[in-house]
């Protein structure tokens, strides 16, 4: 049999309607799996039992199992096929595995390990009905990282919009393009097989691995959760303006949806070339709006607006305090209407954070300055000026954000 009939023997399951995988470092057969919806996870509304190597080779017949090579049958091993007939393809689900035995605990990668390990502990994938439904879904530790995620912002309180929001940004920062359709979202996480895409992995694979062996172990939720957030690496990110350098880290776990948002501005250069537009000694000083142009022949600032991407939602809920050397989103007095701009914090400003007398919305930060935070208030201590189309507290000589740029990972 050739490599491709095998590959194709080994995974046509995965192709068909409403399959699952159950994932932890190898496949995970005998696993019970479980769908509800997300509000109501009592309300079971379908399940299965994972293929376990004895299903697998039943329902290939010998003389397939034979000619198959044990690296397919490690991808096959643990496919769930549940009866769909009550999913609501516009409810979001809580998918749940629970127990089973893992063939590759070890991550051999070679085939089916004579001495499976036992799982004691359970994980999950939140998924639209409409993508249960597609089939190809991978529940596997990956799923259960973004699913604590989910949880540490308090998903009770997040419309079902949101959520799908949040796991879409979170996955930016964890995977790549991993089905190739020229987008990154949260069906790249769906689809991560840990032994196909470790190169589609953005984060550390030893912390994605430790979290899969804390399931397989039965360790507690916030144990987990620890090891879930070790895999949102803070990036790195250098500030360079005409006055020096300021270093920061974005708070990936914390701030999924402003942390990507802004890591993409900054990865398309958004930032580069801008005027620090607002500046306020004992305050903060704000940028990511206006384009810097040049001095006139008169030494006058040129500068226009630019046009930013589209508004975000506020995560000022998460915790994080609007202290000095930390970086939050500008907005309007519409919570969720931060789209580019942002700021630094030269004091600690905590009447911005969420469920303060005057801005019980908050402001959402995101990042923190590793670096530099003398550059910042040299800044704040600007002399600065009233420009009509920018508005009051405008640095009167012009400073200028020169780049911003990923430095790490």
């Amino acid at each position: 049999m050739s490599l491709r009939h095998t590959l194709l023997a080994a995974l046509v399951c995965l192709c068909l309607s409403g399959c699952f995988q159950i994932q932890l470092n190898g496949g995970v057969g005998n696993a019970e799996l479980s769908i509800a919806p997300l509000r109501f996870p009592g309300h079971v509304q379908a399940t299965a039992t994972s293929w376990n190597a004895a299903t697998l080779r039943e329902q290939w017949g010998e003389e397939t199992w034979a000619n198959v090579s044990d690296f397919a049958k490690l991808l096959s091993v643990g496919v769930a096929q549940p009866a769909l007939e009550n999913i609501d393809p516009d409810t979001l689900y809580l998918v749940t595995a629970t127990g089973g035995v893992d063939y590759d605990p070890q991550l051999q990668q070679q085939g089916l390990s004579e001495s499976p390990e036992a799982v004691q502990g359970r994980w999950h994938a939140i998924v639209a009905g409409e993508r249960i439904l597609e089939g190809n879904i991978k529940v596997s530790a990956l799923t259960h990282a973004l699913y604590l995620q989910v949880r540490n912002a308090g998903f009770d309180a997040l419309q079902s919009e949101e959520i799908l929001t949040q796991l879409d940004a979170a996955a930016t920062l964890v995977v790549g393009d991993v089905d190739q359709n020229g987008t990154i979202d949260y069906s790249d996480v769906l689809r991560f097989h840990r032994n196909l895409d470790t190169d589609k992995f953005h984060g550390d694979l030893a912390g994605l691995d430790a979290l899969a062996n804390g399931i397989r172990a039965g360790q507690p939720e916030d144990t987990l959760a620890t090891h879930a957030a070790a895999l949102f690496d803070r990036t790195q990110v250098s500030l360079v303006f005409d006055t020096g350098t300021v270093a920061l880290e974005t708070l990936n776990w914390e701030a999924p949806i402003t942390a990507a948002n802004f890591l993409h501005y900054v990865n398309t250069g958004f930032y580069d070339q801008t005027l620090v537009h607002r500046a306020i000694n004992n305050f903060m000083i704000q940028m990511g709006w206006i384009a810097y142009l040049g001095l006139d022949v008169l030494d006058r600032v040129q500068w226009e607006t630019k046009e930013p991407g589209p508004a975000i939602l506020n995560e000022a809920s998460n915790r994080l305090s609007n202290t000095r050397g930390t970086l939050a989103m500008a907005r309007t007095s519409d919570p969720n209407s931060a789209t580019s701009q942002f700021f630094i914090n030269q004091v600690d400003n905590t009447f911005l954070d969420y469920g303060s007398a005057n801005n019980p919305d908050g402001y959402a930060v995101f990042a923190r300055v590793i670096s530099g935070m003398a550059v910042v208030d040299g800044i704040a201590g600007e002399r600065t000026t009233s420009v009509n189309g920018i508005g009051r507290d405008v640095p009167a000589r012009g400073v200028i954000l020169e780049s911003a740029t990923v430095t790490a990972p």
